[in-house]
C-alpha cells in the first residue's frame, strides 16, 4: 500500500494523516530521485488542506529540530533561497510553490535519500529515519494525487499560500529611511541653489560621481548601495562651493536675504568703576576677590602710586557684551619732576590704545578715551613708562585712583538684530530642509554664525559656514526628512511630499506642489497622480531602470529600460517586458522588430544578450532567472574549481554538478541557442546543422519547456516569481529595498499583487498603490 502511494491507509487517524509505523518499508523512489506514486489508490477524502494540517503535525517538527534539521541551514538568518518558516503550514506551501514536494528529481524527498554527499539533505549531519522519509513518501503522493483529481492553478503561478498566513515572527524595528542617491542629491542642489555645479565649464558632478556612488556608464556602472566615506568627502566640497557662491552672490537659499546686516545688537550701557586702593601688587600675597593687580607701586589712601614704571591691570577679563565703542576714564595726577611730564597709557590686551602726559600734579583729573572692541573678554590696564629722578629734588610718579569702563556708547538696540539673525536662520531651515528651525536650532544657528564672524570677519562666508552644516543634515541627506516624527498635520504632510518628489522626480517639490496640498487644492492622491503623469517621472524613471537593467549607456543597452519606461508610460501589462513582440525606440515609441524575435521583450535584446555569453557558464541564463524571477544562486567551492576547464557538454551532462544544482539554467540555455553572445539571430550551428534550441526534455520538471525563448517567456510571465519581482522594482523606487514579502510586509504583497490582477499589470497602477500605502505614508 506504501508503494501505492498511500502506505497506512487503514490506519489513517481523522486528519487524514501520514503512516504512525515505526518500521515502515522503503520508499520505491527511483535512481534518478523520482518517486512512483498510485494516485488513484489516495483516498478521496484527502485534501490540499489535510495534506497541509499533516505535513505541520508530522514532517515539518523534524525540520526545525536543531540536530539533523534543515533550519539549521535554510533559517531566515542564512540568506539561502528556501528558508524554513517556524510556522508548518507556511513551509508547507513555500515547499509545494517552489516545486520541492512533487514525486520527480529534485525533490525534498530525493534530497533526503540520495546518496550524493554533495547534494544530501541534511548536509554533513545525521539522515533522517526512515519512518520520518515515509512520512515526506506518503504525503508527497497524497498531494501529487489531490493536484491531480482537482486541479488547480499551478502553485507558482498563485499568489503563494504560505503568505495567506498571518506573519508571526519577531518585530522588525530598523531604520527605513533611504539615503539620497547620486540623480537625487544633484536634483536638490538644483531645486534648492538653483545650481549645477558646472564651474568654468566643467561638469563638478561628473568628476564626482564615483564619490557620490553615481552611475555615469563609463567609468562606473554599479550604483553605490549605501553612502560611503567617499560621499562626505564629495559632500565637503560640494556643500562648501555652492553654499559661498550663493551666499556670496545672495542666490539660492540666501535670495532676498541681507546678510551684511549687523547681527550682535547693542546692549544698554553699563558702567564699571575699578577703584585702585583695592589693587595689590601681583608679586605678593594676592588676596580673593583682588579686582586689579599692579607690577609696582604701593596704595595710598586715594589709590596706588606708580612710583616706579609699572601697570596696573585688571585681575580678570572685562567682558564687553558687544562690538561696540566703549568709553574708558582714567582718573589720576602726577608728581612733576625733570622736563617731562609723567606719561600714562591705556592698554587694552597689552596693546596702547591712548597715551597721556599728566600735567596735574595735586588734584586728580579725568583723562577719557572712547575706543571701538568687539564683543568679548579684554584685559585693561593703566601703565606709567617714564619715571625720573633727581636725587634730593624731586622724583617723578603717576598717581591712579579709578579706571572707568562705560558703553557700549552706542544707542541700544534690544534684540533686534539677533532677532531678525534667527529670521535668515529659519528661512534657511525653510527653504533646504523644507520645516521650520525649532527654536533651539535658530538660537544655535545664530550663535554659530555669530561664531564663525569671530574668527573670519566675512558675513557672508559666516552665513555660508551655517549652509554647509544644514546640507550635512540628515533631514537634508535622506529621502524622507527624519524630523517628520516630531511633526504632524500640515508640516508632517509637507516633509512627506518631499519624499514623494525625491522618489518619483529625483528632485524635491516645487513651491506649487507645497501650496497645491496645504491649501487642499489638491489631495494626496492628486499629487501621486500628477507626479506619474510629468515629464519629470518619466525621465527620472528611465534613469533609474538604466540602473536597474546594468545599462552602459548606449542606444542598444538602454533599450531594456526604455521598454520598462514605455510600458509605465502607455499602461501597459508588466508581462510585456518578457513578452513583448515590438521594440521601443529613443522617443519611448513602440516599433516594429523582425519576426524572429517573437513574444521575447527584453529577452533578445542585444542590450540585455550582449556581455552574457551562453554556455558554458550560464551567464545569461542566470542572469534572466535573477534579474526577472529573483533566483539567487549559491555556488560552491567546487564549482569554482572546476569551471576553468568547464566545456559544453560537461556543464549539460545530467551527471555533473553543474546539471544536478542548475537544472534550470541548462534548457534555459539551450532555449536561447538562436541568438549568439552579441544578440545576433542565428539558425544553423557553426558546423552549418539546424539549431536545436527547444530544452531538449532535460528535466521532467522544467517549468517553462517548449523552443525557443518564446517558450520560456509566455510561460515565465505567469510565475509568482516574476510577478514579484517586477512589482520590487516598483516598490524599491519608492522605499530603497525589496519588500519583506515572506515576513511583516506579506500583506504589502498581497495588496500589490491584487492591484496588478485588477489593472492588468498596469505598473502605474501598482506605483501609485505604494505611494499610497499605510506603508509609505507611515501610518
Amino acid at each position: 500500500m506504501f508503494t501505492a502511494g498511500c502506505y497506512g491507509q487503514a490506519s489513517l487517524d481523522l486528519q487524514g494523516g501520514p503512516p504512525d509505523d515505526g518500521n515502515p518499508d522503503p520508499p520505491p523512489i527511483q535512481q534518478d530521485g523520482s518517486l512512483r506514486c498510485d494516485l488513484g489508490s489516495v483516498p478521496a477524502d484527502i485534501t490540499l488542506q489535510t495534506v497541509a494540517a499533516d505535513f505541520a503535525r508530522v514532517v515539518h517538527p523534524a525540520m526545525v529540530r536543531e540536530s539533523s534539521g534543515c533550519i539549521s541551514c535554510h533559517g531566515t538568518t542564512q540568506g539561502r533561497l528556501f528558508t524554513v518558516s517556524s510556522n508548518g503550514l507556511e513551509s508547507f506551501y513555500a515547499l509545494r510553490a517552489a516545486g520541492f514536494l512533487t514525486p520527480e528529481s529534485g525533490s525534498l524527498l530525493s534530497r533526503l535519500v540520495t546518496t550524493d554527499e554533495s547534494a544530501r539533505m541534511p548536509r554533513g549531519a545525521a539522515p533522517w529515519s526512515e519512518r520520518e522519509i515515509a512520512n515526506v513518501a506518503s504525503l508527497t503522493c497524497q498531494l501529487a494525487a489531490v493536484e491531480a483529481r482537482q486541479p488547480l492553478s499551478r502553485p507558482d503561478e498563485e499568489f503563494p499560500q504560505a503568505l495567506l498566513e498571518p506573519y508571526g515572527g519577531p518585530a522588525i524595528a530598523t531604520y527605513d529611511n533611504p539615503f539620497l542617491g547620486y540623480l537625487q542629491l544633484k536634483g536638490k542642489v538644483k531645486a534648492v541653489f538653483n545650481d549645477d555645479w558646472v564651474r568654468g565649464g566643467v561638469d563638478r558632478f561628473s568628476q564626482s560621481v564615483g564619490l557620490f556612488g553615481g552611475v555615469d556608464y563609463q567609468n562606473h556602472f554599479v550604483e553605490a548601495r549605501v553612502a560611503t566615506a567617499d560621499f562626505f568627502l564629495g559632500l565637503d566640497d560640494l556643500s562648501r562651493d555652492v553654499c559661498l557662491t550663493a551666499a556670496t552672490a545672495r542666490t539660492g537659499p540666501f535670495a532676498g536675504l541681507d546678510l551684511a546686516q549687523p547681527m550682535v545688537d547693542v546692549p544698554a550701557p553699563v558702567t564699571v568703576q575699578y577703584e585702585m586702593e583695592q589693587a595689590a601688587l601681583s608679586s605678593g600675597t594676592v588676596p580673593p576677590g583682588t579686582p586689579i593687580l599692579a607690577s609696582t607701586g604701593g596704595r595710598t589712601s586715594t589709590g596706588w602710586n606708580l612710583w616706579t614704571n609699572g601697570t596696573l591691570t585688571t585681575a580678570n577679563p572685562y567682558t564687553f557684551p558687544a562690538s561696540s565703542t566703549f568709553r574708558f576714564t582714567v582718573k589720576a595726577r602726577g608728581d612733576l619732576c625733570g622736563p617731562a611730564l609723567p606719561n600714562m597709557q591705556l592698554r587694552v590686551d597689552g596693546v596702547m590704545v591712548r597715551e597721556w602726559g599728566v600735567s596735574n600734579g595735586t588734584a586728580y583729573a579725568d583723562f577719557t578715551h572712547t575706543q571701538a572692541l568687539t564683543e568679548g573678554d579684554h584685559i585693561i590696564s593703566v601703565a606709567f613708562t617714564n619715571d625720573y629722578n633727581e636725587s634730593g629734588v624731586c622724583d617723578r610718579n603717576l598717581h591712579v585712583d579709578a579706571l572707568v569702563v562705560h558703553g557700549p556708547t552706542e544707542a541700544a538696540t534690544g534684540t533686534q538684530r539677533a532677532d531678525a539673525a534667527k529670521a535668515k536662520v529659519d528661512s534657511l531651515y525653510r527653504r533646504m530642509l523644507y520645516r521650520p528651525a525649532t527654536e533651539t536650532e535658530r538660537a544655535n544657528g545664530y550663535a554659530l554664525v555669530k561664531d564663525l564672524h569671530g574668527i573670519e570677519a566675512d558675513l557672508p562666508k559666516a552665513w555660508s559656514g551655517l549652509c554647509e552644516g544644514l546640507m550635512r543634515s540628515p533631514d537634508f541627506l535622506f529621502t524622507l526628512p527624519p524630523s517628520y516624527e516630531a511633526h504632524s498635520g500640515t508640516e508632517r504632510e509637507r516633509l512627506l511630499l518631499v519624499k514623494l518628489a525625491q522618489d518619483l522626480l529625483g528632485r524635491p517639490p516645487s513651491a506649487e506642489d507645497f501650496t497645491a496640498l496645504e491649501r487642499g487644492q489638491k489631495s494626496w492622491e492628486d499629487m501621486v497622480d500628477g507626479y506619474l503623469a510629468s515629464q519629470d517621472f518619466h525621465t527620472y524613471y528611465f534613469e533609474r531602470m538604466r540602473v536597474r537593467t546594468e545599462s552602459e549607456g548606449t542606444a542598444d543597452t538602454d533599450e531594456p529600460a526604455r521598454l520598462w519606461t514605455h510600458l509605465m508610460r502607455e499602461g501597459k501589462p508588466l508581462s510585456e517586458l518578457l513578452t513583448a513582440e515590438y521594440a521601443v525606440d529613443a522617443a519611448f515609441q513602440a516599433v516594429p522588430r523582425a519576426t524572429e524575435h517573437g513574444k521575447t521583450g527584453v529577452l533578445t535584446m542585444k542590450g540585455f544578450i550582449k556581455n552574457k555569453p551562453g554556455l558554458p557558464h550560464y551567464n545569461y541564463a542566470a542572469r534572466v532567472m535573477t534579474d526577472f524571477m529573483g533566483t539567487l544562486y549559491e555556488i560552491p567551492s567546487e564549482v569554482f574549481d572546476m569551471r576553468g576547464a568547464a566545456t559544453a557538454a560537461s556543464t549539460v551532462d545530467p551527471t555533473s554538478l553543474c546539471f544536478s544544482c542548475h537544472q534550470t539554467l541548462t534548457p534555459l540555455a539551450h532555449q536561447r541557442l538562436r541568438w549568439d553572445d552579441e544578440g545576433n539571430y542565428r539558425t544553423e550551428n557553426v558546423e552549418g546543422q539546424p539549431m536545436d534550441d527547444s530544452d531538449r526534455g532535460l528535466v521532467a520538471t522544467y517549468a517553462f519547456k517548449g523552443q525557443g525563448m518564446e517558450a520560456f517567456a509566455t510561460q515565465a510571465v505567469k510565475k509568482e516569481m516574476f510577478v514579484r519581482r517586477t512589482l520590487n522594482a516598483q516598490f524599491a523606487l519608492l522605499f530603497g529595498r525589496e519588500m519583506r514579502h515572506a515576513l511583516d510586509e506579506r500583506g504589502v504583497y498581497k495588496r500589490l499583487w491584487d492591484v496588478s490582477e485588477e489593472s492588468n499589470g498596469n505598473l502605474k497602477a501598482v506605483l501609485k498603490a505604494v505611494a499610497t500605502s499605510p506603508e509609505y505614508l507611515r501610518r
